[in-house]
């Protein structure tokens, strides 16, 4: 240990920074002051020596004590591969040190590299400059600073500036977080700083970059204590101490001995790991109660709840869509933070079309858990992502894949173990039943699902989320929801001791979502997003009911039930996951001839949005007997309505007969929704069929309907309704088309949307504008390819119709070219170039397409 006793000839060393010619008699002034105070001036030409200039003064400043600092009108000499003057970069190496500055003024011809370094030295923050005139008054604020300096400065030995340990890996994907938790720092009234989040979600990586962009603000520096280690809070004392090289003196305990070494120190403090010492944190606002310059930030899986906290939750990352384009994958922070890890494997590595698939499904599977994806590209130096994703959570249960990480996160299980271990009884028994919902569940469905009272299940999900075990979650129908990342819910299923009790619970809360729908078709806003929030919840059971053999016909009744919402979000189609689901049921589960209705009225609904109108028509016309004499009135009006959609275009009569029956039923049953539909399928068979006049009476009607119940569904359907209407009235409805418009994107409606646009080509048209109109149709098509539904018979007769007139007006050719180019146009797209034909319209829908 170096003796803190001089020798006589060791005085205190002050390092005299300017430029020599320029400066010489202020030079000669600062030493003449330094002198006088017994102090030993450093000085770069005090004697020749052997080395490269750089070399001198940046070892004359590592055995220096004090920084003066002296500046005119020049910047000085910019050596070769420097990107600053060495004028600069002195004052860059004295940052630990005290520095006294001084800048001579007036100064007309200041050199503006030198101006721009005065005022970044102002800027920052960190010390100030004094301004003279002459030699004469430098050396009289030199010698009267210097005095004041060493009052002050050393009446303690001089501390060692401290910073954490470099961090072996880059940052990604954590812009926003680290620009949020920088300016929490740097905030005046802001002391204290908790990073929350699961375990593994980088909450101490992040730590650390907020550090490295800080640690200029600290004039003595930075400290991180890994609490990893210590688990009595007690001894959280004695680690902060040690970390920060704090000695007691005599029986001085380690918390006076930092209230004394901290009460004057500028520095940022980093607690990692706190969650296990909790019992700490009063000692926490004591520190920073004693020390007024000290800014702690904290990294914890659970919140500290300290007066002054500012907690900064951290979440996973957001993974990439599932519908994107190459380009779209690669934007996802989680796919960046992958593709970054796996580019450290041997080899490298690159995106492509051909592995983007298969990553960014591990990164949706792993939630955006920054650990779980620093494992999956470990194990991925030997396997391919399609070989992991087919074991992935029995491979990331191995320990090993990174040997440098701590025990505690070498497998994903061991992580969550280890906050699962901090929880009381009750809370780990909540945990495990929250593992069920497989979509963002609300305080509300927690109670109908794991049978406790509100007042238990608002305690323990507080406690979860204290232990950043459950997390904020957002749900489509706007109410507070929460969710656990898929590796927790795994972790926490694990350990349900009665699964099949705790998903027939959520059996009954999908069902009772779906019934208090049932009544208004799915078909109101509000219910379109309340039944989108248990879209996820719902397979999970159709997935549970197909696994244990459970009757699946009161599931598929209450689907039929909201066919609304099924055919608006693309259920009611070949290709959906959710129909295939529904497809895959084993016939033995439908124990009652109405099960096998429900069955038959739904596929029946599919054939038709998939464009096989006989087979539909055959299966209504089959099970219509049956209905009739157990079904109830609206389903018999349903279906009735369905049979005459699907009619071909020769079929007028029959399938106005149809209509009319289905209203007289729908009127019976005193369902004004019901009627509000049929009428306006009704209408728009009628205006196809060369009655728009009759058409648009019955579309009226439908719209009184909408506008009383509020359904903006129906109300988008008779708005479209109308606007062809108009159109082959001859008085033009654009209002009506943009109002479709505007409710079939408030609710997400897209083949809707994608009707509007056929709409809009046929209406380009009657204004002449054929090469618009070109382009729309091409916009549709491929629109419609991604949607997968077809159109009804009636709107496929309008679109062809429309098509074939752009076609008759433009050369063959020019046509082909125009629609490929509408091709690429999205939705968006599509409807901002022709938004001047809507009136009062927005440039763009609301940008989901």
């Amino acid at each position: 240990m170096e003796s803190r006793i001089r020798t006589p000839d060791h005085r205190l060393r002050v390092f005299v920074s300017s430029t020599l010619a320029e400066l010489a008699p202020e030079r000669a002034a600062a030493r003449s002051a330094i002198e006088q105070l017994m102090l030993a001036p450093v000085m770069f030409e005090s004697g020749a020596r052997p080395h490269p200039a750089q070399e001198v003064y940046r070892a004359y400043l590592a055995r220096s004590d004090i920084f003066v600092g002296v500046y005119a009108d020049s910047y000085g000499w910019v050596g070769p591969g420097m990107a600053v003057s060495g004028l600069e970069d002195e004052l860059n190496l004295a940052a630990d040190l005290p520095r006294l500055l001084y800048v001579r003024s007036p100064a007309p011809g200041r050199d503006p590299a030198l101006t721009r370094m005065l005022g970044r030295i102002r800027d920052d923050g960190q010390v100030s400059y004094k301004r003279f005139a002459d030699a004469a008054e430098l050396r009289a604020l030199v010698l009267t600073d210097l005095s004041t300096l060493l009052a002050e400065r050393f009446d303690e030995p001089r501390r060692e500036r401290r910073v954490a340990s470099t961090p072996v890996s880059t940052l990604v994907g954590r812009d926003e977080e680290l620009d949020r938790v920088v300016d929490e720092l740097v905030t005046a009234d802001r002391r204290l700083i908790v990073l929350t989040g699961a375990g593994g979600i980088g909450k101490t990586r992040l730590a650390q970059a907020a550090m490295d962009r800080t640690a200029s603000r600290w004039s003595d520096g930075t400290s991180f204590v890994d609490l990893s280690g210590t688990t009595d809070p007690r001894l959280v004392p004695d680690a902060i101490a040690a970390a920060l090289g704090v000695v007691g003196q005599g029986n001085e305990r380690p918390l006076d001995a930092l209230h004394r070494a901290l009460s004057r120190r500028s520095l940022l403090l980093v607690l990692d790991n706190f969650e296990q010492v909790l019992e700490a944190a009063p000692m926490v606002t004591d520190l920073l109660r004693q020390a007024p310059g000290l800014r702690v930030l904290v990294t914890s899986r659970v919140a500290l709840r300290l007066r002054g906290e500012r907690e900064v939750r951290v979440d996973a990352l957001e993974v990439p869509p599932a519908d994107g384009d190459l380009a779209d994958l690669a934007r996802s922070p989680a796919m960046r933070l992958l593709v970054d890890r796996l580019r450290d494997g041997p080899g490298g590595f690159d995106l492509t079309e051909e592995n983007a698939s298969a990553l960014a499904e591990l990164c949706r599977r792993l939630g955006g858990l920054p650990l779980a994806l620093e494992l999956a590209a470990a194990w991925m130096r030997v396997l391919t992502p399609d070989q992991l994703l087919a074991d992935l959570y029995a491979r990331l249960r191995q320990p090993g894949a990174l040997a440098d990480l701590p025990d505690r996160q070498q497998t994903l299980d061991r992580t969550i173990s280890w906050s699962y271990a901090l929880l009381p009884p009750p809370a780990q028994d909540l945990l495990a039943r929250l593992s069920v919902f497989a979509a963002p569940f609300t305080v509300d469905d927690v109670v109908a699902v794991c049978g406790s009272d509100s007042a238990d299940v608002v305690h323990g999900l507080s406690r979860l989320l204290d232990s950043s075990l459950v997390g904020p979650a957002p749900r489509p129908d706007g109410r507070r929801g929460f969710q656990l990342l898929d590796p927790i819910r795994r972790f926490a299923a694990a350990r349900l001791d009665e699964p099949d009790d705790t998903v027939a619970r959520l059996h009954r809360h999908v069902l009772a979502v779906l019934d208090a729908a049932d009544n208004r078709l799915g078909s109101q806003e509000l219910l379109l997003r309340r039944l989108d929030s248990e879209q996820a919840n719902l397979q999970a059971v159709l997935d549970w009911i197909g696994r244990t053999g459970q009757p699946s016909g009161p599931l598929l009744r209450a689907l039929g039930d909201v066919w609304v919402w099924m055919l608006a979000r693309g259920h009611l189609r070949q290709s959906s996951d959710l129909w295939r689901q529904i497809e895959g049921l084993p016939d033995g589960l439908l124990a009652t001839e109405r099960d096998r209705l429900a069955m038959r009225w739904l596929t029946a609904s599919r054939l038709l949005n998939d464009g096989a109108f006989e087979r539909a028509g055959r299966l209504l016309d089959e099970m219509l007997p049956a209905a009739r004499r157990v079904e109830t009135p609206v389903r018999i009006a349903l279906a009735l309505s369905a049979r005459a959609i699907v009619l071909p275009p020769g079929a007028h009569e029959q399938a106005r007969a149809t209509f009319e029956e289905s209203l007289e039923v729908a009127a019976g049953a005193d369902d004004p929704l019901v009627s509000g539909y049929i009428l306006s399928h009704y209408g728009l068979l009628l205006t196809v069929d060369g009655q728009p006049s009759e058409g648009q009476a019955r579309h009226h009607e439908a719209l009184r309907i909408a506008d009383a119940l509020h359904d903006e569904n129906l109300r988008a359907e008779v708005h479209y309704d109308l606007a062809i209407d108009g159109r082959l009235l001859d008085h033009p409805a654009r209002a009506d088309l943009a109002a479709a418009v505007s409710a079939y994107d408030g609710i997400g409606h897209l083949d809707g949307l994608v009707r509007c646009v056929f709409e809009l080509a046929a209406t380009a048209l009657q204004e002449g504008d054929g090469r618009l109109a070109a382009r729309l149709v091409g916009a549709a098509v491929a629109a419609r390819r991604t949607v997968g539904l077809a159109p009804w018979p009636s709107v496929a007769e309008l679109e062809r119709r429309a098509t074939e007139r752009v076609r008759a007006i433009l050369d063959a050719d020019e046509f082909t070219s125009l629609v490929e180019a509408g091709h690429d146009l999205t939705v968006d797209g599509a409807l901002t170039a022709a938004r001047h034909l809507l009136p009062g319209s927005p440039a763009g829908t609301s940008g989901r397409r």
